[in-house]
């Protein structure tokens, strides 16, 4: 009887949405360093909350494997995904139990984009909702984890738009992100309103891209502290302080009619903490 070779399967899937698939599921869901080592640069490079971990094997690595090894059954939800020319960005959530606090869990969202030569990662710039974290570990409370996006590795790239590149630029030095952010009523003293913290004096976007009407961006804002931490002496409200976010927007018609924003509050609150 004649064999019957199987047919190679079809795909639609684009290779910088099988990159960032690669990273997501094979490597942090499924826990395997070896994905990273394959789809990442050895010169890897994070920028995350004010922090810089300089090479893949030398900083990076070791960072999140001692992450992974807190939460062994860690999972990440994708909610978004971006496709541009050669970079590629995420709005996800990270959920699980940490061994250190007793087995507590807690589910706290992010935004991480990367630049690549369309085969590995060379460069990332992130922001994770780390305070909201810190706070479910505290109280033993886990906050729900959204939806995941129907479909995410299915997302086609789209060519760069200077327009809504533009056009975010404009939202960001009008103040829109910390004036625009829906309520959350699962904010408290320990993991306060992002929009209360700050009077804002000037601001700076340090990465930006767009893909068709998506725009990425790590942006920062500074000013006075004006208080909003339960947990800080009210001794340092006036003080200098910085607030990073990353942000995925969506602009039609010169206008921004959606965006997902994620605050580095940890590291303004710690930032505060080491004046007192």
């Amino acid at each position: 009887m004649p064999i019957t070779l199987a047919q190679p399967s079809k795909s639609n899937i684009h290779p910088l949405a099988g990159l960032l698939r690669g990273f997501a599921v094979d490597f942090l869901t499924a826990h395997n360093a070896e994905t990273a080592e394959r789809i990442m640069s050895p010169s890897y490079r994070l920028d995350i909350g004010g922090v810089v971990f300089d090479g893949r094997d030398e900083e990076y690595l070791p960072a999140t494997l001692e992450q992974l090894d807190q939460f062994p059954g860690l999972c990440v939800t994708v909610h978004d995904v971006v496709l541009g020319e050669d970079t590629i960005a995420m709005c996800f959530t990270e959920h699980g139990a940490s061994l250190d606090d007793e087995g507590k869990q807690a589910s706290w969202s992010g935004i991480t984009f990367f630049y690549t030569d369309g085969e590995r990662l060379l460069r990332g710039w992130a922001e994770e909702e780390y305070i909201s974290r810190k706070r479910q570990l505290f109280i033993g409370e886990c906050d729900p984890v959204e939806p995941p996006q129907t479909s995410p590795w299915d997302t086609q790239p789209k060519p760069a738009n200077p327009v809504a590149e533009a056009t975010a630029r404009d939202w960001i030095l009008e103040k829109r992100p910390l004036k625009d952010l829906p309520a959350n009523n699962r904010l408290s003293p320990l993991d306060p309103d992002p929009t209360s913290l700050l009077e804002i004096r000037s601001s700076r976007i340090n990465e930006i891209f767009s893909a068709g009407d998506r725009v990425v961006l790590h942006a920062q804002y500074e000013g006075i502290y004006v208080g909003g931490f339960g947990d800080l002496s009210p001794l340092l409200v006036g003080c200098q302080a910085l607030l990073r976010f990353a942000a995925i927007l969506t602009v039609r018609d010169n206008t921004v009619v959606a965006a997902r924003i994620t605050t580095d509050r940890l590291g303004l609150s710690r930032a505060l903490r080491g004046l007192s």
